[in-house]
């Protein structure tokens, strides 16, 4: 969040230059202002992305091209990425009603079929945050060999200082408003690299707007700044006025007026009632301390406060609770993420809505208590290489759609301690050697689980610790992380014999072809099996984009059909129910796009499930970050002289986020099929798969060949259904949809 109503000063007093003048310069860049610029302003903003989920589909060219320009101009880039937040948020849910409203009027409008209004709401509901790409970005920039750096906390003061820094690491650096909080002189806050050229804003320059022939000093400039709002102080309440858009010229007008003091300010309207409710004094000297000492990397690799020589004793109050160095390393490195990093720290995990807003009683449960089970196993990995005071530390879930009822994760009632069960896998590379027979590439997936299929191979990689041989390559220790993640997920036994779930994810990593990487979607679709969320159950039944062709009646909730519908066509709600499934299956996949903005039909429905199949992942990700993380500080691996820290982050798996656009491809082609008298003709498919470029998805790279890869998953999925067995209650449904699909393939 900006300072509020800066950019207002910027377009007064910002001066412009060729970006030639940056030649031979190192940019400082704050990756999260750097992305929002590309989410939320043409040509690359994509509207529909908050009704699609997943990714842009053509950031990664506008990235590349960027980079390439910055390379080819002579200016070498270092992103900073923010890390952890700052300690525990007042009214965390405060403002999500803005995003939740605009997407439901979108998702109206689309019904109503208006659809450039629809689009434009979609595309300023701001339901995208720069914080969930950053990942995205990390593997663009190693794929180009650029170096990146995670701030332990905030960019804005690792920025601050590697500008100030006598050794000036950086010449310039591009970012928000918020900098100029930490008392920088210059920011570059536009970088238009499309135009070749920038516009830098200097802080004298604002004090002069702002103070005219008054002199304002640097300490005043920076609570102006803070009374007007910014991510560290919400806006004085007396000056949060929708209507007066200059804030930060009332916040100084107001300083003016009571002897440039904030605590005089605060005391003047100490009897206004949000100003006493939000204790607003106490918060802003918070946020102030939290600026002025904020916790960054410093150039000998140690964490500590700027200005460390009068930083406070209990800069925990301000900041947050502190974590190991070697932690916030992996921070740094992109190693582990800063999910159960803030929850531990703050004892507190928030759940926010998901981009359908989460209206459902199924993604509900899901959150509320079917993901708890791994939270806490992931927690507990963490605390046990804590300090002690953490091992007993339990974390409230607080949830968006109930304010008052919460859920206590507690990571020490897990008997045993889940870095018990895991403590028998350290194989080395002579071992892994061993399983070459199954064809695939060790520190991946399949190679976890298909190894473990030979009995004789699995009795050898129960090993122990050898501190004098620890694992050392990087296939090592993906390997061994990854085997035991999937113990901790139940799919391997403390014999490391496949259990029965295990012999199903067997069974269909078997069957898949390793180009085809559809590994990562088969795993979380049996993880969704698991939960029993992936079935053809209305889960979302006021939400549209369901299957809807054919002359039947399908039913959304308790109905009674009444006498003139007594006849309905019951083969063909069962067509219907057999799609849902399919392309429930189907959204667990890509549909491949070309790098330019989405056209095509959108489905709300399938969207609600796209966020269920997404807070699954992001719970097996959270998970096998905080496995990777235990193997590294229970010293089970070489730590020192390695320079792969990068690859060990971003080679594990679910990393990526998916989009809903396959399984509308997959609902619209069966639903095309059943408006045909013979819907299994070969004439009918071949006409349907015609029309997936040609009128509902003009920009799809493989509409045919996109379907066959979602065949392939549906084919592991239910031979995965078929081995499981009894533990999948509705197996008979799954065996009637195949038989159903195979003639309309």
């Amino acid at each position: 969040m900006p300072v509020r109503s800066f950019d207002e000063l910027a377009a007064i007093r910002a001066q412009t230059y060729p970006l030639s003048a940056l030649k031979d310069a190192v940019l400082g860049i704050e990756a999260a202002h750097y992305l929002n610029r590309l989410l939320t302003t043409p040509p690359s903003k994509e509207p529909l992305l908050s009704a699609l989920g997943g990714f842009p589909f053509a950031l990664k060219t506008y990235i590349e091209n960027d980079l390439e320009t910055l390379k080819r101009n002579g200016i070498a880039p270092l992103f900073v990425f923010s890390g952890m937040d700052l300690a525990k948020k007042d009214k965390p849910f405060s403002n999500l009603n803005d995003s939740a409203l605009a997407n439901t009027r979108a998702w109206e409008l689309y019904d109503q079929h208006q659809a450039i209004q629809a689009v434009e709401t979609f595309g300023n509901s701001a339901s995208i945050k720069p914080e969930s790409l950053f990942r995205f970005f990390q593997k663009i920039l190693r794929a180009h060999d650029l170096e990146f750096m995670v701030a332990p906390y905030s960019a804005w003061g690792q920025l601050a200082y590697l500008e100030k820094h006598p050794k000036q690491f950086v010449d310039a650096i591009v970012g928000s408003s918020e900098l100029f909080l930490f008392d920088v002189d210059k920011v570059i806050t536009k970088l238009d690299l499309e135009r070749l050229q920038f516009s830098w804003l200097s802080k004298r320059a604002c004090q002069e707007e702002l103070g005219k022939s008054r002199g304002i000093s640097d300490d005043m400039f920076i609570d102006a700044c803070m009374l007007s709002g910014s991510s560290f102080l919400p806006t004085f309440p007396p000056l949060d006025n929708p209507r007066k858009s200059d804030t930060i010229r009332d916040s100084i007008t107001m300083m003016f007026a009571f002897n440039r003091s904030v605590t005089a300010v605060c005391t003047h309207y100490q009897d206004d009632a949000q100003v006493q409710q939000m204790g607003y004094l106490d918060k802003y000297k918070r946020g102030r301390l939290a600026v002025k000492h904020h916790v960054i990397f410093t150039d000998d690799g140690k964490v500590e406060p700027l200005d460390v020589e009068h930083a406070p004793f209990d800069v925990h109050e301000f900041i947050g609770q502190r974590l190991p160095e070697e932690l916030y390393f992996y921070l740094s490195k992109g190693v582990v993420g800063p999910n159960v990093l803030n929850w531990i720290t703050s004892g507190e995990l928030l759940e926010m809505p998901p981009l359908d807003n989460g209206e459902s009683e199924e993604y509900h449960r899901l959150v509320r208590d079917q993901l708890s089970p791994i939270r806490t196993q992931a927690l507990s990995l963490l605390s046990q290489t804590l300090h002690f005071y953490y091992h007993r530390k339990d974390v409230t879930v607080r949830f968006w759609f109930d304010k008052k009822g919460e859920r206590v994760l507690k990571p020490r009632d897990l008997i045993p301690p889940p870095q018990d069960v895991i403590a028998a896998w350290h194989v080395k590379a002579g071992t892994l050697e061993q399983a070459n027979s199954t064809g695939v590439k060790p520190g991946t997936l399949a190679f976890a689980i298909s190894s473990l299929g030979d009995p004789d191979f699995a009795a050898k990689t129960i090993t122990s610790k050898d501190s004098t041989n620890l694992l050392r390559s990087k296939d090592e220790i993906i390997a061994n992380t990854l085997w035991r993640f999937i113990q901790l997920r139940g799919y391997v036994n403390e014999k490391h014999e496949l259990t029965v779930w295990g012999k199903a994810l067997h069974s269909a990593i078997l069957s898949l072809d390793p180009a085809d990487n559809l590994e990562e979607p088969t795993f979380i679709g049996i993880e969704l099996l698991r939960l029993k969320l992936l079935n053809a159950d209305i889960m979302f039944p006021t939400y549209t984009g369901v299957p809807l062709r054919g002359s039947g009646i399908l039913m959304f909730f308790p109905y009674d059909p009444g006498p003139q519908h007594s006849q309905a066509n019951s083969s063909t709600e069962k067509d219907k129910r057999n799609c849902l499934l399919i392309s429930r299956v189907a959204s667990l996949g890509k549909l491949r796009h070309k790098p330019i903005g989405f056209t095509g039909p959108l489905s709300r429905n399938h969207l609600a499930y796209h966020s269920m199949i997404s807070a699954v992942r992001s719970g097996l990700r959270d998970l096998i970050e905080m496995v990777t993380a235990s193997l590294l500080l229970h010293g089970d691996a070489e730590r020192e002289d390695r320079t792969d820290w990068l690859d060990l982050g971003l080679d594990l798996p679910f990393l990526d986020d998916n989009d809903c656009g396959l399984g509308i491809a997959m609902k619209s082609y069966l639903d095309e099929l059943a408006m045909n008298p013979d819907p299994t003709s070969e004439e009918t498919k071949s006409q349907a798969k015609a029309k997936g470029p040609d009128e509902w998805f003009p920009h799809s790279v493989d509409f045919a060949g996109d379907l066959q890869i979602a065949w392939k998953l549906w084919d592991a999925i239910v031979g995965a259904v078929k081995v499981a067995g009894r533990e999948i209650k509705e197996g008979e449904k799954w065996v009637e949809a195949d038989s159903w699909l195979a003639k309309r393939r």
